[in-house]
């Protein structure tokens, strides 16, 4: 990725952008830490499967990380959304709808056919985009969606 790839997104004085160096490292991996899918993985582990990924950060006014996602892509057939958050103090807002439509209209990933995500917690956000659950339980009781388009 180069710098022609960073894309920036703005709605109500909040802005999403996919430039990694803007991440605050402490905040994703605190809050990441805390959830039931990332707990068990260690920090650096956690960071490099990140810096690996396209990022979506979510930032306050205040340049404050309000949240976070990211796909694990090819940037051409297939991609994984993963890590989707916001901080307790910005839900209720709208910004999970916007990380994700955001996510999914990524012009960089255009041409992406098959984006697949599991969860045990978000399936109505994620089957307003259009996913659908695929199979059954996994042992941590998440369920694989997938968006076909």
């Amino acid at each position: 990725m180069s710098s022609a790839d960073i894309s920036t997104w703005s709605r109500h004085g909040f802005e999403i952008n996919t430039d990694k160096s803007k991440l605050d490292r402490e905040s994703i991996l605190k809050m990441l830490g805390a959830t039931y899918w990332a707990r068990d993985v260690s920090k650096e582990d956690l960071w490099t499967s990140i810096l690996n990924s396209r990022t979506y950060g979510l930032y306050s006014p205040q340049g404050e990380q309000a949240g976070f996602g990211r796909m694990v892509t090819d940037f051409s057939r297939f991609a994984w959304m993963s890590d989707v958050y916001i901080l307790p103090v910005h839900r209720g807002l709208g910004h999970g709808k916007w990380i994700v439509e955001t996510m999914l209209s990524d012009p960089l990933l255009a041409s992406v056919r098959r984006i697949m995500l599991s969860t045990n917690d978000a399936h109505s956000l994620y089957e307003r985009h259009g996913f659908k659950v695929i199979g059954g339980d996994d042992e941590e009781g998440r369920q694989t969606m997938q968006l076909k388009r």
